[in-house]
């Protein structure tokens, strides 16, 4: 029987005491029990004793992630696992994910490496599918926002009566900085494509998540939003984001897994979200102006000022419409602090506080967001502190 409902691998990196705090001061913490787990036993037992000082105490684990006997008695002891600990394609990830499908306890991570999402789909996504583990990946600001937005624009059309055969997404916030783990998972990415271990087409199939999908047509890009450009259906003049190429695949993985297909995606930032960044930046001197420097080039376990973190916020606006474009749908998600550190640990956390405690689907294997939880965690996040965190609402 296992010991903990929860247990965050990763807990002494940057995001991992960002979860761990949060776990710490959650106002549900009395409804589970919860441990952190590493290699290092000194840094696990100064996480624990800093957060035991703002509320619930975590038990601690000792675990080596590329030691399978010390990832299998880990993954014993817990009701749902959080990993934190990436590049997930480096860092045995794929130990976690194997006995979390074999052994049905669910997992979530913030995987944003789609060579090693394919493998994890390839490898465990029957095993899972046959124990119930529910496999979340990409459980941060890559790709909550998007899908559950898709997701969330879908319905809202169905309930027109129309059915989603085109769906856009545009940031028009992404103020925040750039953390140490996407700055590894992106050296990875140039790493991977520089090998020989995949065939070139690979690296550019929009459906590398999902492979016997139906395909929408076959001029679609990854990313999709390839250009700088004006938006009519939007209203914005957006071009290429950085965190498309993750989340397109993940959003097409959805739309695959819950009958969407075929239906195209795009997604692009907008030329103000791109101000913003800058005129947030500039203000606070990057930081010097206020004591507290932005670290442009973060290390591992480095990560943004607790200024940056509490100023940073994320929007993003998703259209879907039907083949003939007579019936559309316009949603908006929106969400403060950091993208990629405050938001993005509070969002896992969700994530695993909703496996644990509340009723969805009951379908197992390699999912994503949306299809392991959907509506129910579109809940959950929204009233998460009180409806301060983030909101989901129909523009039109």
């Amino acid at each position: 029987m296992a010991v903990n409902d929860i247990v965050l691998h990763g807990a002494t990196g940057f995001v991992g005491q960002l979860v761990a705090d949060y776990l710490a001061r959650h106002p549900g913490s009395r409804r589970f029990s919860w441990a952190i787990a590493g290699r290092n036993p000194n840094k696990l037992a100064r996480v624990r004793d800093s957060v035991a000082t703002q509320g619930t105490e975590p038990g601690v684990i000792v675990a080596q992630a590329a030691d399978e006997a010390s990832v299998q008695a880990m993954v014993a002891d817990a009701k749902v696992v959080l990993n934190v600990a990436g590049p997930f394609s480096e860092y045995h990830g794929d130990h976690i994910v194997g006995a979390c499908a074999r052994s049905s306890t669910h997992y979530a991570d913030l995987s944003g490496e789609y060579w090693y999402q394919r493998r994890m789909i390839d490898e465990f996504h029957q095993e899972a599918e046959r124990t119930g583990a529910k496999i979340v990946l990409a459980a941060g600001v890559d790709s909550i926002p998007s899908d559950l937005g898709v997701q969330f624009a879908i319905e809202c059309l169905a309930a027109k009566g129309g059915r989603a055969r085109h769906a856009k997404a545009l940031f028009t916030s992404y103020a925040g900085s750039f953390s140490g783990g996407t700055r590894r998972s992106m050296q990875a990415r140039k790493t991977i494509k520089q090998s020989s271990e995949y065939e070139t087409g690979f690296h550019t199939d929009p459906y590398v998540l999902a492979p016997s999908a139906e395909r929408s047509h076959d001029g679609e890009t990854v990313a999709g939003w390839d250009s700088r450009r004006f938006d009519s259906d939007l209203r914005r003049f957006g071009g290429p984001f950085f965190m498309a190429p993750i989340n397109a695949r993940v959003v097409r993985r959805s739309l695959a897994l819950d009958g969407h297909l075929p239906c195209t995606y795009e997604e692009g930032i907008s030329v103000a979200a791109l101000l913003k960044v800058v005129w947030l930046y500039a203000s606070r001197g990057f930081g010097y102006f206020v004591g507290a420097p932005i670290p442009l080039q973060p290390k591992s376990g480095e990560g943004p000022p607790p200024w940056l973190q509490r100023a940073g916020s994320f929007c993003v606006r998703v259209h879907v419409t039907t083949e003939d474009r007579t019936e559309s749908a316009l949603v908006e998600v929106r969400g403060a602090g950091d993208p990629g550190y405050l938001a993005t640990s509070k969002m896992l956390t969700e994530v695993g506080l909703a496996l644990l405690l509340d009723e969805a689907s009951p379908r197992g294997g390699v999912l994503t967001p949306a299809t392991a939880l959907g509506p129910v965690l579109r809940r959950r996040l929204t009233e998460a502190e009180e409806g301060r965190f983030m909101q989901f609402r129909m523009l039109d």
